[in-house]
């Protein structure tokens, strides 16, 4: 399993307060060493979603997770705070 971090984790990254950027970084980590999603306790698929979406959640902040299946990416879409995360996204039910 490959991780593709978009260049707005890193911009989120900066406007959150240095403790949590540190646990992002721990959090990052596992997501990195992880051979598939389902071994990861705080990672779950997004109800209503055909495609594959997930969240990965510590604290209150949330990663946005998109798994392409056929190539075998995880793509760290962006990390918000819980209260933004589902709004910021055009996800298929918000439609």
């Amino acid at each position: 399993m490959k991780i593709d971090v978009d260049k707005q984790v890193y911009k989120d990254a900066e406007k959150i307060p240095e403790h949590i950027q540190i646990r992002a970084a721990k959090e990052m980590k596992a997501l990195k060493n992880a051979t598939s999603l389902s071994e990861l306790p705080n990672v779950r698929h997004l109800e209503g979603t055909d495609e594959s979406y997930y969240r990965m959640k510590f604290n209150r902040y949330r990663f946005m997770l998109y798994y392409d299946i056929e190539k075998d990416i995880v793509e760290v879409i962006s990390l918000t705070h819980r209260k933004d995360t589902y709004k910021k996204h055009n996800l298929p039910w918000r439609k």
